[in-house]
């Protein structure tokens, strides 16, 4: 599987990218910055799975789906925890805001059909991946996750505060590659980051001895676009940070 960054930023400000992720060509992970990607990837999606129902991880949904009508044979899945799905329906899609797009047909059937995802059980995506969904410590129904592609697995926060059951899980993953942690604050606005459900660097690496794996390579992401220099300084070599457009290979037989 390749594991391709859209988007990889906490804020939106000049030319960054709120957070978007393709797992392989056919999933989707959050949909911030959607549209980013060419109009033959978006055709080609088959799901966008959601970590949570904040603006920025859905931003550009609504315009995606507004994008594929008519060239597409089949409804786009998003997958997400049922608050996350609740607060979409009612607040988003919701033909106030913006079309309901699972009520809108596209030569016969509808343009957007909704999937609740089950919690602390393996479940199969498009492309043969194998994802777990673990809530974590933020809100509008925060999931982390890990994912399995061949003998290969990574484990992905999304937007969380301290949390512990996600990385308990990680710890026992056989062919744990990877461990992608969220960081938006530097360590003087600590107090913020705990009061937002956020992490800074100090409490990043807190999380990181939770998972107890110093072998599997570190990547802090959805940095403020303003506070990253500063956020970058603290977090210093014991987490490599992504730019947009890095591709990773998850994988094996």
């Amino acid at each position: 599987m390749n594991f391709r960054v859209v988007g990889c930023e906490g804020s939106r400000l000049e030319e960054s990218r709120l957070v978007t992720m393709l797992l392989g060509h056919r999933v989707m992970l959050d949909a911030g910055s959607a549209c980013s990607v060419p109009p033959r990837i978006q055709d080609g999606l088959e799901m966008v799975l959601l970590t949570h129902a904040h603006l920025d991880h859905l931003l550009e949904l609504g315009f995606l789906l507004d994008n594929v009508i008519g060239f597409r044979k089949r409804p786009l899945t998003v997958m997400g925890s049922s608050a996350c799905i609740s607060i979409i329906r009612e607040h988003y899609m919701n033909d106030r805001l913006w079309p309901d797009f699972s009520r809108i047909t596209s030569g016969g059937v509808p343009v957007l059909e909704y999937r609740e995802m089950p919690d602390l059980s393996w479940f199969e995506l498009p492309g043969g991946i194998m994802a777990m969904s673990v809530p974590v410590n933020h809100p509008a129904g925060a999931r982390g996750f890990i994912f399995r592609a061949g003998s290969s697995a990574m484990v992905y926060s999304g937007d969380t505060g301290p949390t512990e059951e996600l990385w308990r899980r990680a710890r026992e993953i056989p062919g744990l590659a990877m461990a992608w942690v969220e960081c938006s604050f530097p360590d003087r606005l600590r107090d913020l980051a705990i009061a937002s459900d956020h992490l800074c660097p100090s409490l990043a690496r807190d999380q990181m001895t939770l998972l107890g794996r110093p072998e599997v390579p570190r990547y802090a992401f959805h940095l403020k676009k303003r506070l990253r220099e500063e956020t970058l300084s603290e977090l210093g070599t014991d987490f490599l940070v992504p730019e947009n457009g890095d591709s990773f290979l998850l994988g094996g037989p």
